[in-house]
């Protein structure tokens, strides 16, 4: 009975050690200062900011963060500051063990320059972006008569271009002349393609597709000023004058 007594006693002595030891471990982790931060970006694309600009951004938010106690850095905070970048989608901010701080940014994709009163990108989630003192984006122009609406329509006319090969090639812009109408210009000058309503988009683009080859085969392409995609089964184009 006393062996066993003993041997209890032992086990007792030894969980308290233990907890103790991790005890005076966390104390101390938490004690030590944020010995320094780590940005990365991802996918390795940092084309529309910078390390210096993120860094400038920080230091105006935290004063001197790296002096801090590593239990007093919300890294929460500092997350919702980095979003602050209109530049950035996401951020995800973390300690290693060491006291070192990283986070890891995610930029926003322009897909789109509008040019209006003002000068913007719309982004790949179809949200204002401003321009990048960095780097200059080669998107489509989107011009004319614009209004909420119009944008929404602007975007998803751009995002579907993104994923068609012949589109990618071949349009530069999309003109809102009146609201709910949609002109696409080309990169042949005088060659605009009426789109109209930014529904249908798929038969829209397949009817120009088919024209476009005929035109080219039949080398009369130059010929056309104008081509309207708006009627059912069929493409009404326009000769210069």
């Amino acid at each position: 009975m006393m062996k066993k007594l003993l041997h209890i006693g032992q086990m007792i002595l030894m969980a308290l050690v233990v907890i103790g030891l991790y005890a005076f471990t966390n104390h101390r982790n938490k004690g030590r200062e944020v010995v320094g931060m780590v940005i990365e970006f991802t996918p390795n694309e940092n084309v529309y900011t910078n390390i210096n600009a993120v860094n400038k951004l920080l230091i105006q938010k935290m004063g001197a963060p790296l002096k801090l106690p590593k239990e007093k850095v919300a890294l929460s905070t500092i997350e919702a500051w980095l979003k602050e970048d209109p530049m950035l989608l996401n951020a995800n901010v973390y300690m290693t063990v060491d006291g070192t701080l990283r986070a890891l940014l995610t930029q926003r994709t322009p897909v789109a320059r509008v040019v209006s009163d003002s000068v913007f990108y719309l982004d790949k989630q179809g949200n204002p972006m401003p321009l990048s003192e960095f780097h200059s984006a080669r998107v489509p122009l989107v011009t004319g008569k614009l209004s909420k609406k119009s944008l929404e329509d602007s975007h998803k006319i751009v995002a579907y271009a993104a994923q068609d090969d012949f589109l990618i090639k071949n349009m530069v812009g999309i003109h809102v002349p009146s609201p709910g109408h949609y002109v696409l210009q080309s990169r042949m000058d005088d060659f605009d393609i009426v789109l109209g309503d930014s529904q249908d988009l798929e038969e829209k683009i397949n009817k120009l597709k088919a024209f476009y080859n005929k035109a080219q085969k039949d080398q009369s392409l130059q010929q056309y000023s104008l081509v309207d995609l708006r009627f059912k089964n069929q493409v009404v184009a326009t000769k210069k004058q």
